[in-house]
């Protein structure tokens, strides 16, 4: 389609089957299926000439792999699915190592891994997400729970005026997460209608036209030798085609022994 107004000339729906149970669903998950076998579950080019290679190409396949790693990590927060975290953890120290100055973030992603073996992994596992409004996918990170719940305890106090004191504080502090779950418990027995979120939500239609528009244009995803962003001229299909992995491997050894010795994880001098 070169506008939208245009005539599909590949890939077009069938839809005099689409209305037929669930062969909407399987049409597009394997539209989708094979897009992405094709453009992002290939092996890293890291041997072509730079002079063949389409950077623009490249950008494009870059940017949604990390989108559909992004969007990975959101699911598997949201269903608790903490095995699946660890899994990405591991991803996520090899895209960390393979970036200059994120050595801090890879160091924390092994250490991530480390904790969710042996003795603390059940500890890790059920500290990782929380799920304190019921319901299947709908967990949060922990550490946003915690700032709900620092906000509510800041609240409560500030509601002590001259009564503060540090018995009332560590009181107030234990009983905060009660509470808030008395309250929400009674708002659902007398069913008191939700609050609705002050935030208003701008239409992102203008948005995905301009994108449409754009992409009709510049056609991505069709190879076209030595293009390139002014912005991105060198950018790489893959960010890990970068990684040494010699070097990778002396990394992973070093730190490893420092924390058999617990020892201080600190930035590599090299």
């Amino acid at each position: 389609m070169e506008n939208k107004d245009g005539h599909i000339t590949r890939n077009r729906p069938p839809y005099y089957i689409l209305d037929v149970g669930d062969n909407k669903r399987q049409y597009y998950d394997s539209v989708l299926d094979k897009f992405i076998d094709q453009f992002l579950i290939t092996p890293p080019i890291n041997n072509h000439e730079e002079s063949s290679q389409d950077f623009v190409n490249n950008y494009s396949v870059c940017l949604l792999k990390y989108y559909f790693f992004f969007i990975d990590f959101k699911d598997a927060v949201k269903e608790g699915n903490v095995a699946r975290l660890v899994t990405l953890h591991k991803e996520l120290l090899s895209h960390f190592k393979a970036l200059p100055g994120f050595d801090n973030y890879a160091i924390k992603m092994l250490i991530s891994i480390v904790q969710n073996y042996e003795a603390e992994a059940h500890q890790c596992i059920w500290a990782s997400t929380v799920n304190w409004k019921r319901g299947a996918v709908k967990n949060i990170e922990i550490d946003l729970l915690k700032e709900s719940r620092n906000k509510s305890l800041k609240k409560s106090i500030k509601s002590m005026g001259p009564n503060k004191t540090d018995n009332a504080i560590n009181k107030s502090s234990r009983a905060s997460g009660g509470e808030d779950k008395i309250g929400e418990n009674f708002d659902v027995q007398i069913k008191r209608a939700t609050q609705s979120s002050p935030h208003s939500h701008r239409s992102t239609a203008a948005d995905e036209s301009i994108v449409m528009a754009d992409l009709r244009v510049v056609k991505p995803f069709r190879r076209v030798p030595n293009r390139m962003h002014d912005s991105f001229p060198d950018i790489l299909p893959d960010p890990l085609v970068t990684i040494d992995h010699t070097e990778l491997d002396n990394w992973l050894a070093r730190h490893k022994r420092n924390l058999l010795l617990d020892a201080p994880l600190g930035r590599d001098n090299d």
